[in-house]
């Protein structure tokens, strides 16, 4: 449960409560849109709330915790002293649960279970968390040929190092991947494999998984359908009227879930947010810190602050190779100060020119009532392997210099036009690119930025087509381990650097050094040397790590805050009127 400390009762008049939510019914508003219903296609926080309820991993994290363990669908946690972990940490072996029901009535078996860890390999679409097993598994960052074919090889690799042994599934690894554990209490949900092959999903063969792999978001099997194991079950996804809807698993294996149903909404709009949380027509709700002041104190709300965050929050996202071709994002495409060519951001001078320029301070003064400080790196606070350093203080006059050199003097010259998205909902990150747009201006009136408003699917679509010359993003971490907040950004295969045209060998070869190393002292300083490298090149700009911050009505109870899922597990949340 959150300490006492935690928790600031906002003390007024409670005000009508003729609108309060059912008893029998949890109401959450998020900021922002379900992406996917599929656990092994999704890749977003938002997409993991549902996804958490109906489905389940081998093993979970114990409450609060970010580096205990509890069985879930394992019976064990593997751990050298069962040895069930070789202590090589070359195979791993969880023993599987009897008795576990899928929501249509089927029992779950160890097939299943490794037909989960092979499709959530094997789908590998683009920007996808396939690479997070399939890399350590089979020492791929893919499982597709160039063409976009099925590698045989792949699949026959995924196989080998996935087995069922005795009631148990087995995975063996290429070399030690320490984070293992962590990335199985977050990802590889077990899915039915009759199910998904009876709705035209993967039949579980090498002949079968052409056309499966790389699926268009909503030509993923699972996309708008589910059949887990979990606490609830999927009632209902209304996507224009972006309401989602869960119910008790009669048929649950473990305690049943407190309350009978659950309903999420996507409400972008903080002000609609805050009245349903006024008017008790919702229970939980995203608040952003830059409206706390509007916030209306209420006695029946209950504010939770300063919660420890596990993401690079509101990072400046550059794509130093912009795909070539038509783009509304380029403008004219030239330097010509119409728009920017693809390689915009290839050029160092550029980069480190909008680094300094950002207004950091006035970032977390009016976006975080200071409840913030600039971020050091891709590493937050609360992870192992933070630098406790924090860079030079940026400057405009270093800034301007950067910025006469770009582009060998044609920056300055001539100016630019260039795009930076944000997500609907998201005012810090409106907020963010406005500082950035007022900022640059103020060097160089010919320096405009042009701050344009997507929602999170349409940003992601983007992103992925590799048409977004800049945007504003998060990454919160998939799992608690430093490898998972540099790996994205600094890894040349990594889901971001991939993507936006980052290469740097010394550093792909600290982050597999450092993901295999078992002496923690090691490991931190190849992430000091990490995020020195992260400095010197600037393929991002970090802006700031800040707190997680959430609101719920006074009655809520059984509400566990882990920072790895800030937006939770609902299984044990009840009411109390």
């Amino acid at each position: 449960m959150i300490a006492p400390a935690l928790l600031l009762a906002l003390l007024t008049s409670p005000g009508p409560s003729s609108a309060l939510t059912p008893p029998d019914e949890l109401v959450y508003a998020l900021a922002d849109d379900i992406d996917s219903l599929d656990p092994h296609w999704a890749y977003d926080a938002v997409s993991y709330l549902p996804i958490n309820q109906v489905y389940e991993n081998l093993i979970d994290f114990e409450g609060a915790s970010t580096h205990e363990f509890e069985p879930t669908l394992a019976s064990l946690v593997p751990t050298t002293s069962n040895s069930l972990l070789s202590k090589d940490g070359l195979s791993v072996a969880f023993p599987i649960r009897k008795g576990v029901r899928f929501h249509d009535g089927s029992t779950m078996t160890p097939e299943d279970v490794k037909y989960s860890l092979m499709r959530f390999m094997l789908l590998d679409r683009d920007t996808g968390p396939s690479q997070l097993l399939l890399k350590p598994l089979t020492g791929r960052s893919s499982a597709r040929l160039a063409d976009g074919r099925p590698d045989p090889d792949a699949f026959r690799e995924a196989d080998r190092a996935v087995s069922v042994e005795a009631g148990a599934v087995v995975l063996r690894l290429k070399k030690p991947f320490v984070p293992l554990l962590s990335v199985l209490a977050q990802f590889a949900p077990v899915v039915s494999k009759s199910f998904v092959a009876a709705h035209g999903g993967w039949d579980g063969t090498l002949e079968g998984l052409d056309g499966h792999q790389n699926p268009a978001r909503e030509a993923s099997t699972l996309f708008a359908r589910a059949d887990g194991t979990g606490p609830f079950r999927l009632s209902s996804w209304d996507r224009a009227k972006r309401s989602l809807a869960l119910e008790r698993h009669a048929g649950y294996w473990g305690e049943p879930a407190g309350l009978p149903k659950v309903r999420i909404l996507s409400v972008e709009d903080s002000r609609p947010r805050r009245r349903l949380l006024w008017h008790g027509n919702c229970d939980i709700a995203v608040v952003e810190r830059r409206y706390l002041p509007q916030f209306q104190p209420r006695q029946d709300v209950v504010l939770l602050e300063d919660l420890p965050s596990m993401e690079a929050h509101n990072v400046l996202f550059l794509n130093q190779a912009v795909r070539a071709g038509p783009s509304a994002h380029l403008g004219s495409g030239r330097l010509d100060g119409a728009g920017v060519p693809p390689d915009f951001f290839a050029d160092l001078d550029t980069r480190r020119g909008f680094r300094e320029a950002f207004d950091y301070a006035r970032f977390i003064r009016e976006g975080y009532q200071g409840k913030a400080q600039r971020a050091h790196g891709p590493i937050p606070p609360s992870v192992f392997g933070w630098v406790e350093t924090p860079p030079p203080a940026a400057s405009a006059a270093r800034a301007e210099q950067f910025l006469r050199r770009a582009h060998q003097g044609l920056l300055w010259e001539k100016g630019f036009l260039l795009t930076v998205a944000w997500t609907k909902g998201r005012s810090d990150r409106r907020l963010a690119c406005k500082i950035l747009k007022e900022a640059m201006a103020a060097i160089q009136p010919r320096f405009k930025v042009r701050c344009l408003e997507l929602t999170a699917p349409e940003l992601l679509a983007a992103f992925k087509d590799g048409r977004l010359s800049a945007f504003i993003y998060r990454w919160a971490l998939d799992y608690p381990d430093p490898h998972n907040a540099v790996e994205p950004f600094l890894h040349s295969a990594g889901v971001f650097a991939s993507k936006l045209g980052y290469s740097n060998p010394r550093a792909d070869r600290f982050i597999e050094e450092a993901a295999s190393e078992p002496d923690p002292a090691r490991r931190k300083e190849l992430y000091f040397e990490l995020q020195a490298l992260a400095g010197i090149d600037v393929p991002y700009i970090f802006t700031v790590d800040a707190y997680n911050l959430l609101a719920h009505r006074k009655d809520i109870e059984g509400w566990i805050y882990n920072p790895i899922e800030p937006l939770g597990r609902l299984h044990r949340v009840t009411k109390r009127r």
